[in-house]
């Protein structure tokens, strides 16, 4: 049919129309960014001997591996697998997928089926009137002037029936880019959802790891507390022996149990941060905090001789944060192009052919049809200044997605910086404090030893206990720093996550 050829060729022609034009609105351009010549220059470290050297070879990318513990990698793997919070940037993740499908949707035409029954009655007093005819005009009947108009057929005031079947197509045409300027932005948002994805996958698996050295330190600690029990008892037996021999006040022996006291009070305190560590750590893992989990001394941990960072210029293309406010800033830039288009006549084809008629047999009829088709224009004139202010949002959304994208790299070289720093410091200060253990241990000795042959008294003694506890203390607190500053770097370097949503989502698509 012609009707049907010449809407097949207007829709072809304005297909190919729209595709030749230009989206208007500026292009994307990734902002200039002054990198640091180096990490190790950023974090000022110094090279003492003894310290963990920071390298400019590539980061590891399974970083938790350096640890050489298969209990952390298994929780890593389960962590990955039933986090909540994982789960729910992986479904932000394919909602933000279907939004870019709906973008997309507009390049095409739109074409729709649709069937109607109406029961109508007109109001005689709307229907135009031929007073030489005396008689209500039909509806679809032509008023022809000086024609006779006939008198026998109304639908004034006569209730009707009216069957119809349609199918309709519509086209807006994207001559100035405003629908792929909209596409842009969502594929932009979606991608941004997807390094959110991947930055919630690193912040799990470190969150992991310093749960799990929690575990370990905590334990640790149980044991330097129940080891100070020993000692205090211990020491609690030598008083009350001078006291009886006659040789000790008795306020020796008051001092001993009231440091006893003391020290197994701090057994259940460290026995609680040990099961707040595990209750953290089994809802890092997706499961009730209700599980024991082994965990290991931070003393324990075979660390890495040298620790690799990378240079700065790929940091940003490995920080998951950094990825993700670069993409809303382009999101941001194919919004202006999009307002802009808002300013331009908007032209949509659009088309009808069906069959309609009061009688139901007589619908498939070539009478009963009826068809249209053609362009129509909408040219914005005045609306009280709100595509203006929309333009206005949108460059400011840009400017604001801009800053942010440079506080997030500035960021990025801070932590790294602070990590560098902290791995150096701690090392120093780990190895400071074994010297400090080691030299607590013999006073300790050389103080009872004294103590029991009556050359010191029993303050000594109490003070040498104590420093010898809160060296240990101190030691553990050291290690488990210097465990948390390695993961604070690799987290830092961006390193870890997966390139995909994991397979089981995937399948499920």
């Amino acid at each position: 049919m012609k009707t049907e050829t010449l809407a097949a060729a207007l829709v072809a022609a304005a297909l190919l129309l729209a595709a030749g034009c230009k989206a208007i609105g500026p292009d994307y351009e990734r902002p200039r960014v002054e990198a640091p010549p180096s990490m190790i220059a950023v974090a000022a470290v110094a090279t003492e001997a003894g310290a963990i050297r920071i390298t400019t070879d590539a980061p590891v990318e399974r970083w938790w591996t350096v640890f050489r513990d298969p209990q952390l990698e298994r929780l890593v793997l389960e962590a990955r697998a039933g986090n909540n919070d994982l789960r729910a940037a992986v479904a932000r993740v394919h909602a933000a997928r279907a939004m870019v499908r709906e973008a997309f949707a507009p390049l095409f035409p739109t074409i729709g089926a649709n069937a109607q029954y109406n029961y109508l009655k007109f109001s005689p007093n709307a229907i135009p009137f031929n007073p030489q005819a005396g008689a209500a005009i039909a509806p679809g009947q032509p008023l022809t002037p000086g024609a006779q108009q006939p008198t026998t057929f109304s639908f004034g005031g006569t209730p009707f029936q009216l069957w119809a079947g349609t199918a309709d197509m519509s086209y807006e045409l994207d001559l100035w880019g405003r629908i792929r300027r909209a596409l842009e932005g969502a594929e932009a948002q979606a991608a941004a959802t997807e390094e959110d994805r991947r930055n919630v996958e690193l912040t799990v698996t470190a969150d992991v790891a310093e749960a799990y050295f929690d575990i370990g330190a905590a334990e640790a600690d149980v044991s330097i507390a129940t080891e100070g029990v020993r000692l205090r008892g211990r020491t609690l037996e030598l008083a009350e022996e001078r006291f009886a021999g006659g040789v000790a006040p008795e306020l020796d022996v008051r001092r001993a149990r009231s440091e006893l006291a003391r020290a197994r009070a701090q057994v259940p305190d460290a026995e609680r941060r040990r099961a707040v560590a595990e209750h953290r750590l089994a809802v890092l893992l997706g499961r009730v905090p209700s599980l024991r989990f082994a965990g290991r001394a931070p003393a324990s941990f075979e660390l890495p001789v040298e620790v690799p960072v990378g240079l700065p210029g790929a940091l940003l293309e490995r920080r998951p944060d950094i990825r993700a406010a670069e993409q809303r800033l382009r999101a941001s830039n194919a919004s202006i192009g999009e307002a802009i288009a808002n300013f331009l006549p908007q032209v949509t084809i659009f088309g009808r052919f069906g069959y309609a008629s009061i009688d139901i047999w007589k619908i498939a009829q070539p009478a009963s049809q009826l068809y249209a088709a053609g362009p129509s224009i909408r040219i914005p004139i005045f609306e009280g200044g709100k595509t203006y202010a929309r333009l206005l949002e949108t460059h400011a959304n840009t400017d604001a997605a801009t800053a942010n994208y440079y506080q997030t790299i500035l960021v990025a070289f801070r932590e790294v910086a602070d990590a560098v720093v902290g791995i150096s410091a701690q090392t120093r200060i780990r190895e400071e404090q074994t010297r400090n253990v080691a030299e607590s241990e013999r006073a300790v000795a050389l103080v009872t030893e004294q103590y029991e042959k009556g050359l010191t008294n029993y303050l000594n003694v109490l003070d040498a206990q104590r420093t010898l506890l809160e060296a240990r203390q101190e030691l553990v607190r050291a290690q488990r720093a210097l465990l948390s500053s390695l993961v604070q770097l690799e987290k830092a370097l961006g390193g870890g996550w997966t390139e995909e949503t994991p397979e089981e989502d995937r399948a499920a698509h």
